[in-house]
Order: C-alpha cells, then structure tokens, then sequence
C-alpha cells in the first residue's frame, strides 16, 4: 500500500519509526515488519504527535516484537529457511544454483552498484541420469561479484543492495522451472488454467484467481522440491475449489500422495525426511498437512 502522508521518527533503540496517516484507519494502530520496520498508522483525523505519543507508550511491546521476529529469523537462517545477511562469502541455494557472493576490486566511481555473474556447471543431468532437484545437489555455482566500493561489509545498506541482485536471480530461475512444472502437474492431472505470472510477492507463496490465472512466488525456487511442488498443487486445485473446504483438502491429499510418491526413493535427504513424518502422522490429510507444517518458518527475499 502506497501512503501520501508519512513523517519519520528516529527512535536510539528501535530506529526509523514511520508516521503514516490512513483515511481508512478509525484508531491508532502499529505494524512490525523484518523488512519494512515499524510503522504507526494514524487515521487522518489525528496528529503525528498523537500517533508518537501512541507509540511511546507501546515502545516496550515494539522492542520485544522487533526481539522476537529477529530470533525467529536467526533460527530459519539456521535451519537453511531464510536468507542470511548478504555479504562477502554469503551462500544462497536454489532448486538450480549454488549462489555465492563476492567482493571484488575498488574498481568503478564510489557506490558503484556493478555485479558480475560467473556461472559454473556443477552436474549435468543428461550424464547423471537424475530426474529431481535438490537444494543441497545444485545444477550449477553462480559467483555474483560486487564492486570493493560499495557499502562496507554488514551494512544494511549493503544487504539492500545485494537482495535487490538476488532477487533478479531469483526471478530469472523461476521463470525457467515454475511455469514448467506449472505444466507438468496440470497435464498430469488434467487441470487448465490462464495465464501464470512468477512475482516477487511479501505475503504469499501463490495465489489462483477466480479466472483461473496462477501467480506463484519467485521465492519457490529456494524450496526443497516437495514444497515447491505442494505450492503449485495447492493453487492447481483451487481451480476446482475456491474455498478451503473438505472437497478442497481431499482433493489436495490425493494430488500431493501422488507426487510424494513419484519423488520417493530418489534418495533425497528432504523427502526422506518428509515420508517418515508421513507415516508418524495422525492426521486425515497426513500428507499435504505434513507439507503445509514444513513450509512454515521459511521466509520471503
């Protein structure tokens, strides 16, 4: 949402705390986001000081959020489930690439933005024989080289900059698996849908529209493929059902079986790991539920 009327606030704990003022707001109210920071949305009756002197006396609950989201954070960076803070020897994995940061010469005018991308093939499929994707058996090493004069190493400023690189990358991958695998399940299971669009979304993985156009999330791309693929399963039988209902459920079980079963024994660690709690799992739909519980803790780019 874009906002016309916004003032700043730099707070010594919290930092940059955004003022922004809302005709579809009646109260004060505050958002705490990893990526967008704490905003105060002021309904357009009030100040700005109205909405500071709010803020002030919820201070302590931001600093315990902001706390709280930043632990979270560290532990999906942990568990592979979030980018870490891009910097020089920082890694990235995807379905495809191993992607590997750099810093490179002084070279360029200061704050120069330039990036070099050296891709190197690890595994060629066509001799191998291998049929899946594997986050931790990538295709290809893609060295992304920074200009030495860009922000110092840990910056914010320099994290920025790189995610912005990322993100290109990211969207250039999913545009060669998603629509394809897209296909794939839809000729498997005899769906048809419009049109398909791979975005950089913040708030979801996918979306299936009531014309039947899919959108899928350039971020799928850094999900094992089990979950990349119960994504795209998901939005496919919202074709079929809008709602979240029990037809909705049961049809989703049956196609995420189907393809768990297709990816079984192909030796990856993922799906191994994804079967046995399959099997140990009481739940109606032990599959697709099993997959749903996987996909949280992984964060967008």
């Amino acid at each position: 949402m874009n906002y016309k009327f916004v003032k700043e606030y730099s707070d010594p704990e919290v930092g940059r705390v955004l003022l922004v003022k809302s005709a579809a707001s009646r109260r004060i109210s505050i958002r705490v986001h990893p990526a967008d920071g704490v905003r105060v949305i002021v309904p357009r009756s009030l100040s700005y000081d109205e909405g500071l002197r709010f803020f002030m006396l919820k201070r302590d609950w931001v600093i315990a959020t902001i706390a709280k989201q930043k632990k979270k954070i560290s532990e999906a960076v942990e568990e592979g489930k979030a980018v870490t803070l891009l910097r020089d020897g920082a890694v990235v994995n995807t379905l495809l690439s191993e992607i590997v940061f750099r810093r490179g010469e002084e070279d360029g005018s200061p704050g120069t933005a330039s990036v070099t991308v050296k891709t190197e093939p690890i595994e060629d499929v066509k001799e191998t024989g291998r049929t899946f994707l594997s986050l931790d058996r990538p295709l290809f090493r893609k060295v992304l080289t920074y200009s030495g004069k860009l922000p110092r190493e840990g910056a914010s400023e320099l994290d920025g900059l790189l995610r912005q690189v990322l993100v290109g990358v990211l969207r250039t991958e999913a545009k060669l698996i998603l629509p394809k695998r897209l296909a794939f399940f839809a000729s498997r299971f005899g769906f048809s849908y419009g049109k398909v669009s791979v975005k950089h979304n913040s708030s979801n993985w996918g979306s299936c529209s009531a014309r039947g156009n899919i959108n899928l999330n350039l971020n799928l791309v850094r999900l094992p493929e089990p979950l990349c693929d119960y994504v795209i399963l998901h939005e496919l039988s919202h074709l079929r059902y809008p709602d979240h209902g029990p037809a909705f459920h049961d049809l989703l079980e049956k196609l995420c079986t189907d393809n768990i079963m297709r990816l079984a024994g192909n030796g990856d660690r993922c799906v191994d790991e994804l079967v046995r709690k399959i099997n140990a799992s009481r739940s109606e739909h032990p599959v697709h539920r099993t997959l749903e519980r996987a996909m949280k803790g992984y964060r967008l780019v």
